[in-house]
């Protein structure tokens, strides 16, 4: 058992250790972009061969100005899984977030050609493409995903909230329609479209 001197030299060398490390709580107070890029590349170089991992590191490589290193993470990871849609989706959204839609619908392309049978991957498609406005894309991945499986209520308030965050109310109707209709008998639909509206606020 430790003595208490023994403890406290310990506790100091373990903190000067952390303040002299690059993730101390200095570098966190420093420009958003730098954290973005340095965190990225920390944990690329941690795990270099996990697949899902290089395609987020490259969404944080995109996000914090670093196309160069966003593109050898992505290129590196569907190389790893070129079939895997969660990968490509990750790719489809950095672009996204960053204005590249054009290259963003590409991306999201593949999904349906390398792993159409990835119902999770098209509803998260939809989701994202929902959000940043885009009400006809969207709803084609919302159809696909739902196609799949008819019976998720839960996936089509999800929809329609990303539809409500998006700006189009119409499409936002739709789904919460027909998750009322597919269970009319739940509370928690209800509750679960209030919450839409109430967090959207409009």
């Amino acid at each position: 058992m430790l003595s208490g001197t023994k403890i406290s030299t310990f506790l100091f060398a373990a903190s000067t250790l952390v303040a002299q490390t690059p993730f101390s709580e200095s570098f966190f107070m420093g420009e958003r972009k730098a954290i973005l890029k340095a965190c990225a590349g920390q944990a690329r170089s941690i795990k270099p061969r996990d697949s899902k991992l290089l395609a987020e590191c490259g969404r944080y490589f995109m996000a914090g100005g670093d196309p160069k290193s966003a593109e050898e993470a992505f290129l590196i990871a569907t190389t790893l899984e070129p079939k895997d849609g969660k990968v490509l989706r990750l790719k489809g959204l950095a672009q996204l977030k960053q204005g590249q839609r054009k290259e963003a619908l590409a991306t999201y392309d593949l999904v349906t050609s390398r792993d159409p049978g990835n119902r999770e991957v098209m509803g998260l498609i939809a989701i994202d493409l929902a959000e940043a406005g885009l009400a006809n894309e969207a709803n084609r991945y919302a159809q696909l995903a739902a196609a799949m499986d008819g019976g998720d209520w839960h996936r089509f308030i999800e929809f329609g909230r990303a539809f409500l965050v998006g700006g189009h109310r119409k499409e936002a109707a739709s789904w919460f329609s027909r998750a009322c209709i597919l269970k009319p008998g739940e509370e928690k639909v209800y509750l679960e479209v209030a919450k839409a509206f109430a967090e959207a606020g409009h």
